[in-house]
């Protein structure tokens, strides 16, 4: 179990190398457990949001995804009647400003939010989001 006092500095390891601009763990539900900043800014300076609007509004999406993965899972044949859970793991989100990457956290109802420039490597954020 990690303090919360120390989730701001593990995300930060992340966010080390200016790959990842800002780094945000959240729950399912959406509520802000720690993130490297107190408000996002976009690179071109035109946009600034709150980490816990932003947070809860990634999340709920991801979550959305996460509910689609186990509907067609359940459209799969199976042998054995057992509940189907999604196998979304890690989610990719181009935009102009930039890209957002979702990773989920085994064993936990958490996510790990990165926010990246547009033009930042995809590999090296899912790797970054996934050691965590």
């Amino acid at each position: 179990m990690i303090r919360s006092a120390r989730i701001p500095n593990i995300l930060s390891r992340i966010a080390s190398d200016h790959v990842i601009q800002t780094a945000v763990l959240v729950t399912g539900d959406g509520e802000l457990l720690g993130a490297t900043s107190n408000t996002f800014v976009s690179p071109d300076g035109s946009t600034k949001e709150s980490m816990e609007s932003l947070g809860t509004l990634i999340a709920d999406i991801a979550v959305d995804y996460q509910r689609l993965g186990e509907e067609y899972a359940h459209l799969e044949p199976s042998s054995t009647p057992a509940p189907k859970k999604s196998h979304l793991q890690c989610l990719l989100l181009e935009f102009d400003h930039g890209l957002v990457a979702v990773s989920s956290c085994v064993g936990v109802d958490c996510l790990v939010i990165g926010i990246a420039a547009p033009n930042a490597p995809m590999g090296m954020i899912k790797a970054r989001l996934k050691a965590i």
